[in-house]
This record gives structure tokens, sequence and C-alpha cells, in this order.
């Protein structure tokens, strides 16, 4: 748990000490303030109440890193659509393969430009298929495999009508997803956001709960 932890901080870049110092200090915060309230108020329910509010804080901390995970494998992913464009446009215009990736280092951001720089250092010494899956395997989107392939048949058997029918084929099928994705997370957005108020009140309730319970217990103890 610890190590997939780690190399989620490392995945999205952030500084492991910082993040660690800001989670124990928002748990100690509520620690703190539990164990104050509950000196000078004697009531129970301050702890259900702590506690409570340590796995809801705790969640939605550790929730706030896994949505950056997302956000970025995402970004990648869309950049590399963005990109098979721009190459769609270079290897039309007479640049072959090599050339037309070459072309793309100026578009990419840092990690994509870096990436490709590997990729083309690594088919310069490996003529096989390895790198094209590899790179392919840098994306979570299942259709890079295929885009990759396509392009490694150009590569391999050269890039004649058969192959720029079945890599149009597959960029087009690419964008169809890319707009289905879309609306996909649109719609998970939307419904991550309605659950938040059903969280909310699910929260209340068991405050209340614990809140009737205990009265009940003090006017039992009263008679």
């Amino acid at each position: 748990m610890y190590k997939k932890f780690i190399d989620l901080l490392d995945f999205i870049g952030a500084n492991k000490k910082i993040e660690f110092i800001k989670i124990i200090v928002i748990n100690l915060l509520i620690i703190i303030a539990a164990v104050v309230a509950f000196i000078f108020l004697k009531n129970i329910m301050i702890v259900f109440a702590s506690l409570l509010m340590l796995v809801v804080s705790n969640y939605f901390l550790f929730s706030a890193f896994t949505n950056r995970k997302k956000a970025i494998i995402n970004n990648r992913d869309q950049e590399f659509i963005t990109l098979i464009g721009y190459f769609r446009f270079f290897i039309t215009n007479s640049y072959n393969v090599y050339q037309a990736f070459k072309a793309l280092v100026p578009y990419s951001s840092s990690y994509l430009s870096e990436q490709i720089d590997t990729f083309l250092q690594e088919i310069d010494h490996d003529k096989s298929v390895k790198p094209f899956i590899s790179f392919a395997d840098k994306f979570s989107i299942g259709i890079a495999k295929n885009i990759m392939l396509a392009i490694y048949h150009m590569v391999d058997e050269g890039e004649d009508d058969v192959h720029m029918i079945q890599f149009e084929s597959l960029f087009s099928e690419i964008n169809k997803n890319q707009q289905k994705s879309l609306i996909d997370n649109q719609d998970k957005r939307m419904s991550s956001l309605s659950s938040l108020p059903l969280i909310g009140a699910g929260s209340l309730t068991v405050l209340i709960t614990f809140a009737i319970i205990h009265l009940m217990g003090e006017m039992i103890n009263v008679l």
C-alpha cells in the first residue's frame, strides 16, 4: 500500500515530503481539535465525529492524488490523438515515418517529446515491432497499439495505398472514440458532483443517529 502511494506521488510529480507533511498536519489538527473538544464538552459524540472527519478528509486527500493521475493519463492520451492528426498531415505530404515523428517534437509536451526522441533512437537500433509497441504502451487507450502497428507496417512493408487506407480507417476510429470519451468523461464528472451531496447527507445522518443514541442514553440515566 505504501509503495503504491509512493509510486502515485512519483507519477504525478508531487513533492513527497510536502505531501506527507500536509497529510500529517491535517490529521493532527483534527485529532487535537477532537481531544480539546472532548475535554471541555465531555461528549462521546466528539469521538465518533472525529473518526468520521478523519475518514472523510483522508478519502478526499487520496482521491485528489488519484484524480490528478487520471488527469495526466487522459491528457497524454488526448495529446497522442492530436499528434497522430499531425502525423497524418506529415505522412500525406511526402514525409516518411521517421521524418513525420521527428516533425512532431516541436508540437509535443516535454513528456511526449522525450518519449518520441527515445522511440526514434530505439527504431534506429531495433528494426522489429518492439519499439512501436513500447511507445504505444505509454498510453492507456487500446487503439494506440493498433495505430502504432499500422505505422510499423508502413515502415516494414512500405507506405502503399493499402497501408494508408488502413491508417486512415484507424484514424477515423480514433476520432470517433475521442468524441465518445469526451461525452463519457463529462457524464462521470456530473455523476461525481451529484454524489457529493449524498456523501454529505450520509455523514450528517450518521452524526444525527449517534446524537440521538447519546441523548436517549442520557435520558434513560436521568430516569
